[in-house]
């Protein structure tokens, strides 16, 4: 196991991931602290934002198309529909492979 999560990485995942975290919620008290915000300060948050959305890892597309269409079945009474089928091989695999445009 330690073999698998030093070549996975998954350390350094969870370290990336946890940082990114933390600037969000960074983002977020600015954001609540500030009652009156000018149009420079919106301007400077969504500069943040932006900064911190381009550090992020790819997007697993399949495993994004999954997980909308789980929220559509989830709220089927606001009449929500699937957005997309995805196959079977990409459903098995959506956790570990980066499928382009699925």
């Amino acid at each position: 196991m330690s073999g698998i999560d030093l070549v996975v990485g998954t350390g350094q995942m969870a370290r990336q991931h946890n940082d990114l975290r933390r600037r969000f919620c960074e983002l977020e008290a600015d954001l609540v602290r500030d009652l009156s915000p000018t149009e420079a300060t919106v301007a400077g948050w969504q500069a943040r934002r932006l900064t911190i959305e381009s550090d992020e890892p790819p997007t697993y597309v399949a495993l994004d198309l999954l997980c909308e269409n789980e929220l559509a079945r989830a709220y089927e009474h606001l009449k929500a529909r699937p957005r997309a089928s995805v196959p079977w091989y990409k459903v098995i695999t959506a956790q570990f492979i980066l499928w382009p445009n699925s």
